[in-house]
């Protein structure tokens, strides 16, 4: 014997990819996955010595990171994505050409990562939307 709610269909709207992305800016997920990532490259920047990003740039520029993540975790969004998006462009600066004329795919991995988190949370700062801001 079936029952009537057993025959419900839940329709879930589709959401377009820049929907998704945007709802990730408001998240410190994304720049907390990138300090984990430079904490990772950290026991190897510290072996090897012509090896970029150095230790010293993984562990100041990842604890910085972090700590934009924090601020978004605390409900500053607007100034933890400009925070973060800031220092995402300085790590590309500082080991962005390095990184690619290494021609090693970790640090060409952490550079096109540093580069997303500049671009996801430089879009969340520049052009804030009030529907994603509020967490």
């Amino acid at each position: 014997m079936a029952n009537d709610e057993d025959d419900i269909i839940i329709a879930v709207p589709r959401s377009r990819p820049g929907e998704v992305m945007s709802r990730f800016a408001v998240t410190p997920y994304p720049a907390w996955a990138f300090t984990s990532a430079l904490a990772l490259t950290f026991p190897r920047a510290n072996a090897m010595k012509g090896y970029y990003p150095r230790s010293l740039s993984c562990a100041g520029f990842g604890s910085v990171i972090a700590f934009g993540g924090y601020m978004i975790h605390d409900n500053d969004v607007i100034n933890g994505a400009g925070f973060t998006s800031a220092w995402s462009i300085l790590y590309l600066l500082v080991n962005g050409r390095k990184a690619i004329t290494q021609l090693k795919p970790w640090p060409a991995f952490l550079s096109m990562f540093a580069l997303g988190n500049a671009t996801l949370y430089g879009r969340e700062f520049f052009f804030p939307n009030s529907d994603r801001t509020k967490v």
